[in-house]
């Protein structure tokens, strides 16, 4: 797996995926903004933070632990979100963005489905550390600002349909949401078998 979904020591949810020549375009590959990055390089994000890691970087880097991860992103340089002054930085910002969408893309990571009720969702797997620091998988389903973690789920689950997501759904932990009495409640007794 080549896009991996995390929680840090500290709680922030990131998420990490490497961008290869094999990614590039050839043109953008030999363009001289590239620089450094004409070899590919490693993505950490999250929502308020951005990094890259140029290669090389460890190929094994998809093994890791947690931990281990968390070194690599410290290692990352942080991306600078500023306007560009020139439409040729603006141009080269698209570019990079596009080539990392497209890694994730193409690796087949997650996948988005509209519930019966008509809410967007995006499910993928997500690794993070459980109570006693041990590290655990979940399959995590987002919409908005709505997290539901799977325990248990099934190998084919990028195949599921939409009834089968719904039902992994209703079996998710109690979802993280905004303060209580601002948004709707689920309940296990709402389940239709």
């Amino acid at each position: 797996m080549a896009v991996r979904e995390y929680t840090d020591s500290n709680g922030i949810d990131w998420r990490a995926w490497d961008v290869t020549p094999a990614h590039m375009h050839p043109v953008t590959r030999a363009e001289d903004y590239m620089g450094n990055l004409q070899d590919g390089w490693l993505v950490f994000e999250s929502g308020e933070d951005k990094r890259r890691l140029e290669a090389p970087y460890p190929g094994d880097w998809t093994s890791f632990d947690i931990p281990a991860l968390e070194a690599l992103c410290e290692r990352a340089l942080p991306v600078i979100r500023k306007r560009s002054r020139s439409v040729s930085g603006e141009q080269r910002a698209v570019t990079a963005a596009e080539v990392e969408l497209e890694a994730i893309r193409s690796e087949d990571a997650c996948r988005t489905f509209q519930s019966p009720g008509g809410r967007e969702w995006t499910v993928r797997v997500h690794e993070c550390l459980d109570a006693g620091g041990l590290p655990r998988a979940v399959l995590r389903f987002t919409s908005g600002d709505v997290v539901a973690d799977v325990r248990e789920w099934p190998e084919q689950w990028r195949t599921a349909s939409t009834v089968d997501y719904a039902m992994m759904l209703l079996d998710a932990d109690p979802p993280r949401r905004p303060a209580k009495g601002k948004s709707p409640r689920r309940r296990h007794a709402d389940r239709v078998e």
